[in-house]
This record gives structure tokens, sequence and C-alpha cells, in this order.
């Protein structure tokens, strides 16, 4: 899996794959998400960055400082999910590299995202393979890591 030392290095490292204009670590840019601002050290993100995905949506990236963290923010934030909706990010919730975290806008920015060694990381249990994915552990019991990029509906 690739690592990024740095956001800065992550948003780089993105634009190898997949259209990602103008880059910005700049809290106050207008095309962070206010939502975003729950994945914070309590998730183990130190820097958040944010660009153009080329179709008018963002693409958004955190940089972590631990990895097991954010893995067990994410799970138990599916699980309050799951509550009012059990397929809650059943096709996947983040893309993940060693020390960084994307999130797609759409289907055409994950499908470039499937040729940079990123993988997809799926917490809810009613997540079931198909065809020829491969799948690995990931950091956190009950998570799995797969390179299935799927198109959120």
């Amino acid at each position: 899996m690739p690592e990024a030392k740095t956001v800065m290095a992550a948003g780089e490292y993105l634009q190898r794959f997949t259209t990602c204009e103008r880059y910005s670590i700049d809290p106050s840019d207008e095309r962070y998400y206010p939502m975003d601002e729950k994945f914070d050290l309590s998730w183990g993100v130190q820097f958040r960055g944010t660009c153009d995905d080329g179709g008018g949506t963002w693409m958004r990236v955190f940089k972590t400082s631990d990895m097991t963290q954010f893995q067990t923010a994410y799970k138990a934030d599916l699980a309050e999910e799951m509550k009012d909706d059990e397929l809650a990010d059943v096709e996947g919730g983040f893309a993940i590299g060693k020390d960084f975290v994307v999130i797609a806008p759409d289907g055409e920015t994950l499908r470039d995202l499937s040729a940079s060694g990123l993988l997809e990381l799926n917490c809810n249990p009613n997540f079931q393979v198909r065809g020829d994915v491969s799948t690995a552990p990931a950091l956190v019991d009950g998570c799995v890591l797969t390179d299935e990029f799927v198109e959120p509906e």
C-alpha cells in the first residue's frame, strides 16, 4: 500500500492516478466539507487536504498518525449508522494507504484510484466478495481491505 509522509505528498501521489487540481491543505478553503471536522485527532487525523476532481466535485484526503485508530473510529461510526441502515457503507467507506485516507466523490475517480495501490476499507459485516476480488484483513477485527472499488449507488 502506498505511503505519504505528509498530506501534501498524499495529494501529489493522487495526482499520478486521477484529476486532483488546486490541491489545498488550508482549513479555510471553501471546498472543505464542514462534516469532515469529525475526522479529527480522535480518528487519528493530523491534516486534511482537498482538491478538484475535474468534474465539479472535490476529493478529500486525510493524513493519519495512526491508521488503527482511524479504522477503529470508522468501525464505531459505521456501527451507529447501521442502527438505521444495515447496508450503510456496504460497498466500502474509504480508499486507504498506509498513512492516508481518501474519499472519492464519484465512480470515475474511484475507477482511476483502483490502479493506485490504495485499498478500499470495508467494515460492514454484510459485505460479500464478488468475483475475483482480493481481500486482506484490515488493522481492526471485523474490517477488511479489498481491491474492489465500487461506485456508490
